[in-house]
């Protein structure tokens, strides 16, 4: 009789493959998920908004009980966007826990009204009234401090 070579299934090998498997997946599902890394949000619904600004958001990962807020202002030409990669306020918010709104302004040039009778007080119908609705929504929605809300901003948003 010619030898024959018969191949029996492996099925303790198999199976074996399969546990590991399965443990990878389960291990994988039950580890500790890795902490979320803050990103630059846009808000499109934070109240009056007489000219239209954009709204972005920097929250960090980790904010202070009642945290300060800064608003950052860009220059003409800038946006909201262009502030946060171009300045340390986003890194700053991380190591202190504070929260920055970084308004873009639409009108042509990019730039905030700065002039109008409407831009030149705090309850006005121009780019003053959309930057106030959106500290009032980061006092609402993140209990911001409003006694500790910061202004900064380069060129014309200075």
């Amino acid at each position: 009789m010619p030898n024959r070579i018969v191949r029996r299934p492996r099925h303790g090998v198999q199976r074996g493959i399969s546990i590991a498997i399965l443990g990878a997946v389960l291990a994988t599902w039950a580890a500790p998920r890795a902490a979320r890394a803050a990103s630059l949000n846009e808000v499109t619904s934070f109240g009056n908004n007489p000219s239209g600004l954009r709204m972005f958001l920097y929250v960090p990962d980790t904010v202070k009980p009642h945290p300060a807020v800064l608003v950052a202002v860009h220059f003409c030409t800038g946006s909201g966007p262009v502030f946060f990669s171009s300045t340390e306020f986003a890194q700053l918010a991380n190591q202190f826990g504070f929260i920055v709104i970084y308004p873009s302004a639409t009108r042509s040039g990019s730039c905030f009204d700065v002039s109008t009778p409407g831009s030149l007080n705090h309850n006005s119908t121009s780019d003053p009234a959309g930057i106030v609705s959106m500290v009032r929504f980061v006092i609402q929605n993140f209990g911001a401090d409003a006694s500790r809300v910061f202004v900064t901003g380069a060129s014309s948003g200075g």
